[in-house]
C-alpha cells in the first residue's frame, strides 16, 4: 500500500462497507478505524500465511526453552488460528464500541 486508493471499484466497495457500519450503528468517528483494521487483520494474515511454513528455528546452542515449547505444540494450522484469534478480538472490540454508543 504505497499510494492512495482511487480505483472507482474498490472505491465503491469501501463505500458499501461504510454504508452498512454507518447503518449499523457506528460513528461517522470510528467508520475508518474500523475499516482500517480490518485491512490490517485481512492483509496481515495474507502475508502470513504466504509466508514459509517454518517461521521460527530456535538454532542449535540458543537458549529458548519456553519458544520452543510453544512452537512444538502448535500444529501445523497456527496462522489459521492466528487469524481466527485476531478476528474474534476484533469482532469483540467492534461489539464493544457499538454497546458504547448506543443511547
Amino acid at each position: 500500500m504505497t499510494s492512495p486508493v482511487r480505483a472507482p471499484k474498490v472505491l465503491a466497495q469501501y463505500e458499501r462497507v461504510a454504508e452498512l457500519l454507518l447503518d449499523a450503528g457506528f460513528a461517522p468517528s470510528a467508520v475508518m478505524p474500523v475499516i482500517s483494521g480490518l485491512d490490517n487483520i485481512v492483509l496481515g494474515s495474507a502475508l502470513d500465511m504466504s509466508a514459509p511454513k517454518v517461521m521460527w528455528e530456535v538454532a542449535d546452542g540458543v537458549r529458548a526453552p519456553r519458544l520452543s515449547a510453544a512452537l512444538d505444540a502448535t500444529g501445523p494450522d497456527r496462522a489459521d488460528q492466528a487469524f481466527e484469534l485476531t478476528l474474534a478480538g476484533f469482532l469483540a472490540h467492534c461489539r464493544e464500541l457499538l454497546e458504547r454508543q448506543a443511547p
